[in-house]
């Protein structure tokens, strides 16, 4: 029997509240949710200084945002500049934080480090959330 309005619904409407919980777990920015082209989406900042995340599927979107900002700090990866090879500053604030940009991409954008912050094991992670699912450390590349 086919699935019935109301079930698909509910199934998005799960998979909505899924990926916005793991979205504050990673601290990442204001979800906005899908566009009408299918697009997932999520907003760090406002006004001139905004910037915005589209991807294709919501995993994606967890991953990027997660990797987006630095869990040490809190400070935008991309805002990270290097002083030398070894040492990187936040532009215009006092940060201790000594880790790349690549450090920092590499670390987050990990299964296991999304699925510490949002108290959850690494099988049950995705589970409900539509995309390319896999259990391997999977990576984003900026």
């Amino acid at each position: 029997m086919a699935e019935s309005i109301w079930q698909q619904l509910d199934r998005m409407m799960a998979e909505y509240a899924k990926v916005k919980s793991l979205l504050r777990a990673v601290r990442g920015g204001r979800f906005r949710g899908r566009k009408p082209n299918g697009k997932w989406w999520v907003r760090f900042g406002t006004g001139r200084a905004a910037v915005d995340l589209v991807t294709d599927t919501p995993e994606e979107l967890v991953r990027q945002a997660a990797a987006h900002r630095c869990g040490e700090c809190g400070h935008k990866t991309l805002g990270h500049r290097l002083r030398t090879k070894d040492e990187v500053s936040c532009p215009g604030v006092s940060c201790t934080c000594k880790a790349t940009q690549a450090e920092i991409i590499a670390k987050q954008s990990t299964t296991a480090w999304i699925a510490e912050r949002a108290g959850l094991s690494k099988r049950e992670l995705f589970r409900g959330v539509r995309g390319p699912s896999t259990t391997s450390d999977t990576q984003v590349t900026a």
